[in-house]
């Protein structure tokens, strides 16, 4: 024991010798939280599942074949014959939910504490483009098992994009390589869902992480953010600051084997099932997206297509540049009664959109 820790420390002396590792993991793990700050570890859990969903999906893509012809027998191997195949398909397909859920409660945060505002404007735009990479993930995953309903929601979905003012019908096109779901288009889904959302998804995360650590987290018990360089600003008391290293890092892990234990006890009870395989010939019943896209769906039956469709769109455009909109410095939610109350009602129409999709 006592020769492997000697080997141990001297590899990494050779290491921090040439490359100087010591104050680039220092500047890492030295950063101070505000003691007030409410997190809720939902960012620190959205990472966590985002690095359950890598290895569950590299695993899966050991086996999985992503043809029409295979896709579904594929599937049933991981599930029959792969050990454990089916716990860890079902981690992925619940992960894959929590991974969106959890993203979506991440930003109602920061944007009910006031987290956004100023100088944390670019961090919000990011994390929402974080959020739509997330979506794009769910999206593309979803055709994957080639059954009936992975087929038909899919086409249910696609066909959303289509009602996009002046772009709609290449935009649908693009997405489903042809004007219907084919083979082509779980071809695509596979290359993007396994390649271009990933390779995306760490990049923005990287750029995330970095203004994080570059600008800490929001007080928010400070009505304003205290300009920097101000007595305020560089005078907090050091009983108001947490270090990130080991306390609040600690508390971050714990957060993660909570959702690592509630992860395998959803996907245990209720494991990732498989309709029958795909037959573009017989629509199914009741046909409906996923649940992250039920409102839409949903909208589309109570307004023109035109609107229900422009609506989001102006919606998301006005979410990536809320920070750059909502310019008033205050924080405290009683302080801003008419971006809460916006937010509020913006909340529940989606939340009763989605119910009424989902018992429709």
């Amino acid at each position: 024991m006592q020769t492997q820790k000697s080997i141990v420390w001297r590899a990494w002396g050779w290491l921090d010798g040439r490359y100087r590792l010591t104050p680039l993991i220092s500047a890492l793990l030295h950063v101070e939280i505000p003691r007030s700050a409410r997190t809720y570890y939902l960012g620190g859990i959205t990472l966590f599942l985002f690095m359950v969903q890598a290895i569950t999906g590299v695993l899966l893509s050991l086996y999985y074949q992503p043809a029409p012809s295979a896709a579904y027998d594929s599937v049933l191997f991981i599930m029959h014959q792969v050990n454990f195949g089916w716990l860890i398909r079902s981690i992925h397909a619940w992960g894959a939910n929590l991974m969106i859920l959890f993203c979506i409660l991440h930003l109602l945060r920061i944007f009910f504490q006031g987290a956004h505002k100023a100088p944390r404007e670019i961090t919000w735009a990011v994390g929402v483009l974080l959020l739509g990479v997330t979506l794009g993930f769910g999206f593309t995953g979803y055709l994957l098992p080639w059954d009936q309903r992975a087929f038909w929601a899919t086409t249910v979905g696609s066909e959303i994009a289509g009602v996009v003012p002046l772009v709609g019908q290449k935009l649908l096109i693009f997405l489903r390589s042809g004007p219907e779901v084919t083979a082509r288009t779980l071809s695509r889904f596979f290359g993007v869902h396994v390649l271009v959302l990933p390779a995306t998804l760490l990049t923005i995360l990287a750029v995330h992480l970095t203004l994080v650590h570059q600008q800490g987290l929001a007080d928010p018990t400070r009505p304003v953010e205290p300009a920097e360089g101000t007595t305020s600003a560089a005078g907090q008391e050091k009983k108001d600051l947490l270090p990130f290293f080991p306390t609040y890092l600690l508390d971050e892990v714990i957060a993660w084997y909570a959702m690592l234990a509630i992860l395998i006890v959803l996907a245990s009870l209720f494991p990732a099932g498989l309709d029958e395989p795909a037959d573009p010939l017989r629509t199914p019943e009741h046909t409906k997206p996923e649940w992250y896209f039920l409102f839409l769906y949903e909208g589309l039956k109570l307004v023109p297509r035109i609107v229900g469709v422009t609506v989001p769109l102006v919606g998301g455009l006005f979410l990536l540049l809320l920070p750059f909109i909502d310019r008033s410095p205050q924080r405290i939610p009683r302080k801003r009664p008419v971006a809460i109350t916006i937010g509020v009602a913006t909340l529940a129409i989606i939340i009763a959109l989605t119910i009424r999709g989902w018992l429709s």
